[in-house]
């Protein structure tokens, strides 16, 4: 789902190559599938707020701050476009 303004781009331990992030449905299946820490309060407030996304109570740019916040929680390069 291509859900956010800005896209993201992020690199995961022991990848080469950035992963560009344009929705909250792509970040939630990283964080599902592919985050190297699947615990602590960034990483349950990004998945939290992905719900209330898909729930229609949150903006999908707000749930993109909490994916920056799980990222950097965990040391995942994160480079965002609008800086």
């Amino acid at each position: 789902m291509s859900d956010w303004t800005i896209p993201l781009h992020i690199r995961l331990p022991g990848q080469e190559s950035l992963i560009t992030v344009r929705g909250t449905g792509h970040a939630a299946a990283l964080l599902a599938e592919k985050w190297p820490v699947t615990y602590g309060l960034a990483f349950e407030n990004a998945l939290a707020s992905f719900a209330a996304v898909s729930e229609g109570e949150l903006l999908p740019d707000e749930a993109r701050e909490a994916f920056v916040d799980a990222a950097d929680a965990v040391g995942v390069l994160c480079i965002d476009d609008e800086a």
